[in-house]
């Protein structure tokens, strides 16, 4: 599905020893394929940029944000992840 000189990068995590097969022939028209760590970003650069679009009120992490809890209630937000419908519990130290 990667058009011809076209490039895929692989996001997410890969357990180690996990072997991928590829089609070779797919790339003789020179189709690439990479990974990435933490998305490539540049901590030093890119956490004080977002942060800031953040304090600006140009990025809305709070609409990201299913639910809050205490550090007691951890159980029961990996638990919430598992069952599916919660894209991301916060944890708030008071």
């Amino acid at each position: 599905m990667l058009r011809p000189r076209g490039l895929s990068t692989i996001v997410g995590m890969i357990p180690p020893g996990t072997k991928i097969e590829l089609n070779g022939p797919d790339f003789l028209r020179e189709r690439r394929i990479q990974g990435t760590m933490m998305g490539s970003n540049h901590f030093r650069l890119d956490i004080p940029r977002l942060v800031e679009f953040h304090m600006q009120g140009r990025m809305k992490l709070d609409e990201l944000v299913s639910n809050r809890l205490k550090l007691d209630q951890i159980n029961d937000g990996f638990s919430a992840l598992q069952r599916g419908g919660i894209a991301r519990n916060v944890v708030v130290f008071d």
